[in-house]
């Protein structure tokens, strides 16, 4: 059969690629010919561009090997386009209708077609992108919206259109992951021959800032996502790997499921992303790394704009956003397993899934920033939303060579800001988390954090505890305090009048709380705490915990009640079992700051004193 002028123009004005992705196999991308005069623009320099720039960003530097580009990245959203063209009727090879992006001014005369619009959106999430991504992301983030070295204000005066509008609507909706797109804004802005390419890229952003959808967004969208997911699955510790051959084997199935509003095929992508965010993207020594090149990029950032006055308004932004040899978020950066200074087994992690936006950070990097200085230099500090921004994380650790002595300390200074973010943070949050109540877990957590870094071993902590009411009590003053374990006790007998051991053990908490008149914090753990070794046998097991994070004469009480004869025999029995099975799990320093008291009629204590 004869081709049509059309399909002769698009296959002489088109790209062919061909590139073997690691996993994946050999891809075949074509672009179409009003995307393929942007790609091969010499003064862009787009593929060489794509090609330096880390998809995953900083996690790289963390999961050995959990590397590909932007490059890879984009030819596959192409070939995915390309197969969505030739096997479906949605009308990709005809005239996009500009009409419904109130785009008007176009000066091209040539058919623009739907195929080439998505195309064109994949090449712009992806063209402003820094070598790091999420890590340069922030930072550059945070210097546009503090406008720091008045780099705003020569951003804006590079940006032309509805450029100002947009960057403004960017950092109102305080949305670093989307920073890459007001770049490649800027880029276009530079070059009048780019104007029909800068006016889709401003209809484009306004969608996705404005999160108007419609059929072209959401086809990108789930393009992108079988796209990232297909290739993130090979270096997740999730034991899931997508085949994309298998994939796409029934085209009409494929094409199908993209269509459809509910999709199960789409519904099971979003469920391995779910997987990947918490095993890679939100991983916790992951996003501390992140945040570690975060923190590189901004000083080495710092100093290029103090000493260098080469540069001025529109040209500096140019070399920041697009100089591979002159711009701090190009430089190459590497960083040995040997030489990572945080301990990566021993962190404090809580996520909150959030009800109210508004009232978490705006400006993640200025935040970051914040703490980092409140904690000092052994310390490190992570914060990220997810993608969809309906989780927070915040991700805390302190350095591997810190001596004993200053490890406990830091261990404190760490709890304290956690415990503010908690209360910062907690209202606005949903209160059912996907491990337990929100209070339970991030409480759980603290005290493991605690006893990890407190302990000579390192052991796994079992809570064991009445389900019917959270064991956590968290009040400023101990009066304020034993009131609310009288309610907890109160409540407890009522469902387990018989429980007579369970009951002795709550009194004994209450009882060691009488004799302090402390008028701070205090969280009270009434339950039970097994530390579990790693033959999975438990050495000791506590019977409630009464912490006093900012406690100068002693912070942590660790109470042990018998609930036996006479009740000196009580006390007696309970201090030796605490001798025997406690106290060597203790570091050697702390010996001297051990008081052991009776708690009369109940059991012992432990204190620990700073």
């Amino acid at each position: 059969m004869e081709k049509s002028k059309e399909e002769i123009y698009i296959k002489k004005n088109s790209i062919n690629l061909e590139y073997n992705i690691n996993g994946i196999g050999v891809v075949t991308p074509v672009i179409y010919p009003f995307v393929s005069r942007l790609y091969s623009d010499n003064k862009l320099q787009i593929e060489s561009r794509l090609k330096e720039i880390n998809q995953l960003g900083a996690i790289k530097f963390i999961h050995n090997g959990a590397h590909y580009t932007r490059y890879e990245y984009v030819l596959l959203q192409f070939m995915l386009i390309n197969f969505v063209k030739n096997n479906s009727e949605w009308g990709l090879g005809s005239k996009f209708n500009f009409s419904l992006w109130n785009i008007n001014q176009l000066s091209n005369k040539e058919k623009i077609t739907g195929a080439e619009i998505l195309e064109l959106i994949v090449l712009y999430g992806n063209m402003g992108h820094f070598k790091d991504t999420f890590s340069s992301n922030k930072v550059w983030f945070h210097y546009l919206n503090t406008n720091k070295f008045e780099l705003r204000n020569s951003f804006k005066k590079g940006l032309i259109g509805e450029g100002k509008y947009l960057l403004n609507q960017l950092l109102s909706s305080a949305n670093s992951h989307k920073v890459q797109w007001i770049n490649t804004l800027f880029i276009l802005s530079r070059s009048e021959k780019l104007s029909d390419y800068r006016l889709i890229c401003e209809g484009i952003i306004d969608k996705i800032l404005s999160e108007q959808s419609d059929k072209w967004m959401d086809l990108y969208n789930k393009i992108r996502k079988v796209s990232y997911v297909v290739l993130d699955s090979h270096y997740s510790h999730i034991p899931i790997s997508i085949s994309l051959q298998n994939v796409l084997f029934n085209e009409k199935l494929f094409v199908d499921e993209l269509s459809k509003y509910s999709s199960g095929l789409m519904g099971a992508f979003e469920k391995v992303t779910d997987l990947l965010e918490d095993t890679l993207y939100l991983e916790n020594n992951a996003l501390l790394m992140g945040t570690y090149r975060s923190m590189d990029i901004n000083s080495k950032l710092e100093k290029l704009l103090e000493e260098d006055a080469e540069y001025g308004g529109i040209t500096k932004i140019g070399m920041l956003i697009s100089d591979e040899e002159k711009s701090p978020f190009y430089e190459e950066f590497k960083i040995a397993d040997g030489d990572i200074p945080w301990n990566q087994e021993k962190n404090l992690s809580i996520t909150y899934f959030l009800r109210e936006r508004e009232y978490f950070p705006k400006d993640v990097f200025q935040r970051e920033l914040e703490v980092s200085g409140k904690l000092g230099k052994d310390c490190f500090v992570a914060f990220s939303f997810s993608p969809s921004f309906s989780k927070y994380r915040t991700v805390y650790s302190i350095s591997r060579n810190i001596s004993d002595t200053k490890l406990i300390k830091k261990c404190f200074k760490v709890i304290r800001v956690a415990l503010n973010d908690y209360n910062e943070y907690s209202k606005y949050s949903y209160e059912s988390v996907s491990n337990g109540q929100l209070q339970e877990v991030i409480f759980k957590k603290i005290f493991t954090y605690l006893f990890r870094n407190l302990l000579v071993e390192d052991y796994f902590c079992e809570y064991d505890y009445y389900k019917g009411n959270s064991p956590f009590i968290i009040e400023n003053g101990s009066l304020k305090t034993m009131k609310k374990i009288d309610k907890y006790i109160k409540n407890y007998r009522k469902v387990n009048p018989n429980d007579k051991d369970a009951i002795h053990e709550l009194e004994a908490v209450k009882k060691s709380l009488e004799s302090t008149s402390y008028r701070g914090l205090i969280i009270v753990y009434l339950g039970s705490l097994r530390f579990i070794n790693q033959d999975k046998k438990s050495i000791c097991e506590l019977d409630g915990l009464i912490f006093t994070p900012n406690h100068s004469e002693g912070f942590l009480r660790v109470i042990e009640a018998k609930n036996i004869g006479k009740k000196q025999k009580r006390a007696n029995v309970a201090a030796r079992q605490l001798e025997d099975r406690f106290v060597p799990l203790l570091p050697e320093y702390l010996s001297s700051k051990i008081i052991k008291e009776d708690i009369w009629g109940f059991g012992a204590q432990i204190i620990l004193i700073t």
